[in-house]
């Protein structure tokens, strides 16, 4: 790492190791690049600045300069360019001019926050900078004036607030003396002088503070003709009063860290935090690891008048407790801790005590029952479990904080990432302040796109090489894996359980795969509850409102990484196939029954743990994989998932020696599932490759429902009609209704609404007593169609609209943007105002459901919406892009009306 010192003789160092620059010119030429670092500056103002009165201000000149520079800094690649100009590749940070100016920014703001502690570190920090010269290395060019006035007034504003700060945690009798050099050094700043009169008075020097203020008084008017201005009169009145706000401030006591940088994004955790504090003697603050405890318990301590941190993550064994809180709050006994804290007022801060929860909540039921002023913060990944205790549980960020941590807390701005990606970048670092500010420190190497890329090993990425500190506190894996290892052996095993689910797991999921993994029945749900209390599970619900177990994705990664380790990967992969198989049996039997909708809901949100499941399959059980798809199939038709067709496909061609019955069942859903989104080809291909065996009848209906799509509709009615009388003579009541159901649409197609009203009725009196919803809806929608082509357009979207509201509740969005498409529709035919907008909405919720054979017809109807009020041109482009997608897909109902429209407007 390169660091670049200009405030005094110009000092650069790589690595630790010094640099050594030419004096005059080439260190004058370091200072100005360094004080635009990571910025080019053209030659021809280098040239200007540094050869201000032309003499030698030749390029050469200038170039053999770049060249001396660069062979001083040892590495070509710090000093970028050409002739044209030049850049020093260094972070603003790494110079110690552009680090000052910030930290008197960072202090100024701190302290206007009330965060006294934070801005007395700037000042700090920032003051010892500087030495006695500004820029001596720049010569005395013009250039330099306003950088060194700049600086100057940084430096003082350093000095003040960080007097400011300390002042107001109340050391006025430490900082009188350092005033006193600051009125000296600058006996015309009024601030200094307002800082020492207060500071005076504060200490109890009440008379020695309005002496003072006379003197500046007299300074003032006999130096620049002036009276003190509006701060410091007002000072001088309060003094005269003895105003009670200028009482002296109680010093806070403790041995709280100071803030090295403020903290983001955990306002409104602070405030609850502080407010639960000031209600309760005994909180302890849980959260994963990495989460940020420890930052916000200290923080949240800075309000008491007197806290000690206690840190335990290097203590042992219970007795080492005690010893820790005797080692660090003052008058505390090992003897008798309890009793020497009696009388005691302080607010002790536990941090990281997951590792002897029970041993330290013994010690502190002890000191709470001893010690009636002593409240006591703990931070730890799972209660203490004592009585009154309050537990405070620590999320990760949400998006919009998580962002900004980052942002305040990246390297660089050379490469400035879009907030999409910073975005993507902390939704996969699950929001954890520490993983965040780990990768945030990669920026000085890398872009944030290349940091994401990286996440697949997030252990290895995700470390600070250059810190000294615990091993827990500068890498992911360290702080996870400290979690991990104080966890018992079946605790363990529940993470290696829900490693494998990329989206978490319901309870009855884990309990079967930790079954797979040896633990006994019924154990699952007690390791699940230990892992919750421990912060390292979260529990949620999916969109059916069930409970399911989640693992963010670091703990989930270092999960994965040890159960490899353990040989447990595959184990709980085949049980994790295993259960996926009984669920999709399970939905099999139901899907068509009065469960239908809970089984739809259930099938999408078990996506990812299906998806796992085939995966595996694929390449240890592939006939297990075709069966899950297959059993899933239906549920996938109800759903409208558009990716169901290729994952039909994907288990059916790895398992070619899969039973005949099975292999035929799987290409029939997958004709159905391509027809529906509108690749009609594929489906054709599908349904043409099932074999003459197994159950003509099914073979028939699926072929209805294609000939249907592909517009050949008198062999659609014929295969329908004939299936619904096989149907009917086997008393197999839903496929009899189902194809009477489909042969509703082809005759209302036809034209024929009375045998699509026959037909319709005799799948509502079937498939009604069965429960199925999905029949239903569209039973509804055929009433809807019959209503609008017999010009009963009111009917008709009462119809379609009560299909669409009821399909939207039952989580079909697919059914949904259709039944919504006709409403709109409906209404156009009936001359009703909201047409459009009716169908717009259905175009949207069409493109949501990835349903593009639907938004297509949809671009038809808005097209005539929009045509019968005038815009062609619009129209037109609907029509247009309808057309292109028909004829692309391979024809399909909408065609020939898309045909028609485009010949009509061209």
């Amino acid at each position: 790492m390169l660091t670049v010192a200009v405030l005094g003789p110009v000092a650069v160092r790589r690595d630790d190791v010094e640099a050594r620059v030419p004096r005059g010119l080439t260190s004058a030429l370091l200072v100005r690049l360094a004080l635009d670092a990571g910025r080019p500056v053209r030659a021809e103002r280098l040239l200007a600045d540094l050869w201000p009165d032309g003499s030698g201000a030749r390029l050469n000149a200038l170039q053999a300069k770049v060249s001396q520079l660069r062979r001083a800094l040892g590495d070509p690649a710090i000093l970028r360019g050409d002739g044209t100009g030049y850049t020093l590749a260094v972070e603003p940070a790494a110079v110690d001019a552009l680090e000052a100016l910030r930290l008197a920014d960072a202090g100024a703001e701190r302290l206007a926050a009330g965060d006294h502690t934070a801005a007395a570190a700037m000042g700090a920090a920032g003051s010892a900078l500087f030495g006695p010269e500004l820029l001596p290395d720049a010569g005395h060019a013009d250039w330099a004036l306003p950088w060194r006035a700049r600086l100057d007034e940084a430096r003082w504003q350093l000095a003040e607030n960080g007097v400011a700060s300390r002042l107001a945690m109340g050391e006025a009798a430490e900082v009188v003396g350092e005033l006193g050099t600051l009125v000296a050094d600058g006996p015309l700043r009024e601030r200094s002088w307002t800082l020492l009169v207060t500071a005076l008075y504060r200490s109890g020097r009440q008379a020695d503070a309005l002496a003072t203020f006379r003197q500046a008084t007299r300074l003032l008017a006999d130096e620049l003709g002036v009276d003190p201005g509006p701060e410091l009169a007002d000072l001088g009145r309060r003094i005269l009063i003895q105003d009670a706000d200028l009482a002296p401030v109680p010093r806070r006591r403790g041995n709280l860290p100071a803030a090295l940088a403020p903290l983001v994004g955990r306002d409104a955790e602070l405030a609850a935090l502080v407010a639960v504090l000031g209600d309760h003697r005994l909180v302890t603050l849980v959260g994963p690891a990495g989460v940020g405890k420890t930052r916000l318990a200290v923080e949240a301590a800075r309000t008491a008048p007197a806290a000690w941190l206690v840190r335990l993550e290097g203590v042992a064994t219970p007795g080492g407790i005690g010893a820790a809180v005797v080692d660090v709050v003052p008058g505390a006994a090992a003897a008798d801790l309890p009793g020497s804290l009696r009388g005691a007022d302080l607010l002790l801060v536990l941090d990281n005590c997951e590792h002897l929860a029970e041993a330290v909540a013994a010690v502190a039921e002890g000191i709470l029952t001893a010690a009636a002023r002593v409240r006591i913060l703990a931070t730890s990944q799972r209660p203490l479990g004592l009585d009154g205790e309050r537990v405070h549980a620590l999320e990760p960020l949400p998006d919009q904080d998580a962002a900004a941590l980052f942002t305040a807390r990246a390297a660089t701005d050379r490469r400035p990432a879009g907030p999409g990606e910073v975005a993507r970048l902390c939704r996969a670092l699950d929001g954890l302040p520490l993983a965040i500010e780990l990768a945030a420190a990669r920026t000085r190497v890398l872009t944030v796109a290349e940091i994401v890329e990286r996440l697949d090993d997030r252990f290895a990425l995700l470390r600070d090489p250059v810190s000294g500190g615990p091993e827990r506190r500068r890498t992911l894996e360290g702080a996870l894996g400290w979690s991990y290892d104080l966890l018992f052996p079946d605790d363990q095993r529940g993470l290696w359980a829900l490693a494998p689910f990329p989206d978490g797991a319901a309870p009855a999921a884990v309990e079967h795969v930790l079954v797979g993994l040896g633990l006994p029945a019924g154990a699952g749900l007690d390791v699940v509850t230990r892992l919750v209390d421990r912060s390292l599970v979260t529990v949620g619900t999916d969109r059916t409102g069930s409970t399911r177990f989640r693992l963010l994705h670091s703990v989930r990664a270092l999960a994965a990484e040890r159960s490899a380790a353990a040989g447990a990967t595959g184990a709980a992969l085949d049980a994790l196939v295993d259960w996926v198989a009984g669920f999709a049996r399970d939905v099999a039997a139901d899907v068509r029954g009065p469960r239908q909708a809970a089984r739809v809901a259930a099938v999408a949100a078990e996506r990812a743990a299906v998806d796992t499941a085939l995966a595996h399959c694929a390449d240890h059980d592939p006939t297990t994989g075709l069966r899950i798809a297959a059993d899933l199939g239906w549920a996938w038709v109800l759903l409208d998932d558009h990716d169901a067709a290729a994952r039909l496909r994907l288990a059916r061609r790895a398992a070619p020696d899969s039973p005949a019955d099975l292999h035929r069942r799987a290409l029939l859903l997958e004709s159905w599932l391509e027809a529906m989104s509108g690749d009609l080809r594929a489906a054709r291909d599908a349904f043409d490759a099932v074999d003459g065996s197994g159950d003509p009848d099914g073979t028939r209906w699926f072929s209805g429902f294609l000939l249907l799509q592909e517009g050949r509709l008198a062999e659609s009615l014929v295969a329908l009609e004939r299936c619904r009388d096989e149907y009917a003579a086997r008393g197999l009541d839903w496929e009899e209704g189902a194809s009477a159901l489909l042969a509703a649409f082809v005759h209302v197609t036809l034209g024929d609404t009375t045998a699509a009203r026959t037909s319709c009725d005799a799948a509502i009196r079937l498939v009604g007593p069965v429960g199925d919803s999905w029949g239903l809806l569209h039973a509804e929608a055929a009433l809807g169609r019959i209503a609008a082509a017999e010009g009963r357009h009111a009917d008709a979207a009462r119809h379609h609209g009560h299909a669409a509201t009821s399909a939207r509740h039952l989580g079909f969005p697919g059914a949904a943007a259709q039944h919504l498409a006709h409403l709109g529709r409906a209404q156009h035919d009936a001359g009703a105002t909201d047409a459009e907008a009716t169908l717009r909405r259905a175009a949207t919720e069409a493109e949501e459901a990835a349903d593009p054979r639907l938004l297509a017809q949809i671009r038809v109807w808005l097209a005539e919406a929009v045509l019968a009020r005038g815009d062609r041109d619009a129209a037109r482009v609907l029509a247009e892009a309808a057309d292109g997608w028909f004829t692309e897909a391979g024809a399909g109902e909408g065609a020939d009306d898309a045909a028609r429209l485009v010949a009509s407007l061209s």
